[in-house]
């Protein structure tokens, strides 16, 4: 802010703080919104993992399962958003039979958990039932972050 002066700065906090009020009351305004909307079920479960299967929009998919790895720490509800903001709905109408992982909720228990249990333990885990489930020798694998 080079070059201003006292009245310009203290506008510009005004013009802010007038911002973040609207905001605030935007969001206060808003209400529940619909996320998830794709029919699934749990097919596995782990600790706090829980492997979801999406409900196949096509009379048949793809043979080879798609496992989707989403972020420890976001929720996978971000890729089932609306109706027309789904990539999971997106992948199913092209003909893929899909499954998620969603983590749970990471609390003090997990403290001791490594990179090897995630990636070993519980991906492997749930890539060993996808495998048994299709009768399959590999899956896809789609990591989101």
């Amino acid at each position: 802010m080079i070059g201003l002066t006292a009245d310009q700065i203290a506008a510009e906090i005004e013009t802010f703080s007038d911002r973040l009020k609207q905001g605030a009351r935007t969001l206060s305004e808003v209400g529940e919104i619909e996320t998830g909307v794709s029919s699934r079920e749990a097919v596995y479960q782990e600790d706090k993992l829980t492997l979801y299967r999406y409900q196949p929009r096509v009379e048949k998919p793809h043979a080879v399962p798609l496992l989707i790895v989403y972020a420890l720490v976001n929720r996978p509800y971000m890729m089932d958003l609306q109706e027309d903001r789904s990539m999971i709905r997106g992948l199913l109408d092209s003909g893929l039979e899909v499954y998620l992982i969603d983590w749970g909720y990471p609390d003090a228990g997990d403290r001791t958990l490594t990179l090897v249990d995630y990636v070993e333990r519980y991906i492997g885990h749930c890539v060993d039932v996808l495998c048994d489930r299709h009768g399959v020798d590999a899956i896809n694998l789609l990591g989101v972050c």
